[in-house]
């Protein structure tokens, strides 16, 4: 036994022994106070614990974490070269690190940052990993049509703005479609979406008719929607057209999506992809 494996056990003892005197380990998790027998072998870690609050008490922290899990777990179960879009890559820690995923199998990453700053944050984290050859950087904010936009400058939160103030700066706008374009990309694997609001528009200026696209994982804000000139039934309008399902980090389903607050990492799924998952799932049970 390793000397960091016996402190561990000796900790673990102490504890249970001191639980035992206080008649049961106490416990505050999911906005509840529990008692829990000293030997319970309960789902939380020093470095990663439940909510203390509601469910949902936490939801950035750990959707965010899961998010990263899938988006990981699904480019490297392709039996072909993952392509990965990156929009709103901030400072780029999905973007290296699905980019070494990408590396390892021929696949590529667009990482795509309006903000100045984040995005010099960026271009270097992709050359300290040694990613050049696999994620391209796109300085420029997506829009439905190319033009000059406002970007509020509120780091990780940074979204494109209508208003003119000191901490706002002029940016390039352009569609998803033209940067496709120019990297010549006729399937996407996963794209991923966190643009504080404009989750639509990003949505409505990919090239549909020209390539396919597999999934997409895409933070909700809908209290924000309304900024930028769009409702929540022209979003489920959207996902009917498109025939995509909407899951949350949560596993809940959204065929309507609530107004004003945040839901946070969702997955938008094709229909037809879902069909296929629970066919194939029936033919490994056969």
């Amino acid at each position: 036994m390793t000397l960091r494996r016996w402190v561990c056990r000796a900790y673990e003892t102490l504890w249970r022994g001191y639980w035992s005197v206080r008649g049961g380990r106490r416990v505050r998790a999911m906005g509840h106070e529990l008692v829990l027998h000293p030997a319970t072998v309960f789902p939380t870690h020093r470095r990663l614990r439940l909510p203390r609050g509601g469910p949902k008490s936490e939801i950035v922290r750990y959707a965010d974490f899961v998010q990263m899990h899938a988006c990981c777990q699904h480019c490297a179960s392709l039996t072909h070269p993952p392509t990965v879009v990156d929009v709103g890559a901030h400072h780029g820690a999905y973007a290296v690190v699905l980019g070494k995923i990408a590396q390892e199998r021929g696949g590529k990453v667009i990482a795509i940052e309006p903000n100045p700053a984040s995005f010099t944050v960026l271009a270097r984290n992709v050359a300290l990993n040694g990613l050049e050859g696999t994620v391209a950087l796109e300085q420029v904010a997506i829009t439905q049509r190319s033009s000059t936009v406002r970007l509020a400058l509120l780091g990780s939160e940074s979204f494109v703005s209508e208003e003119s103030q000191p901490d706002t700066l002029e940016v390039k706008g352009e569609p998803l479609s033209d940067v496709l374009r120019r990297h010549g990309v006729s399937h996407v694997d996963l794209l991923i979406i966190d643009v504080e609001g404009a989750e639509l528009p990003v949505l409505l200026s990919f090239p549909w008719a020209s390539v396919t696209l597999d999934r997409v994982f895409c933070e909700l804000h809908p209290n924000e929607w309304a900024h930028f000139g769009y409702s929540p039934a022209e979003f489920q309008a959207f996902l009917r057209e498109r025939d995509f399902r909407c899951v949350d980090m949560y596993f809940q389903e959204y065929d309507e999506v609530p107004a004003e607050r945040h839901i946070g990492p969702c997955c938008l799924l094709p229909a037809r992809n879902l069909g296929e998952a629970a066919a194939g799932q029936a033919r490994h049970q056969a």
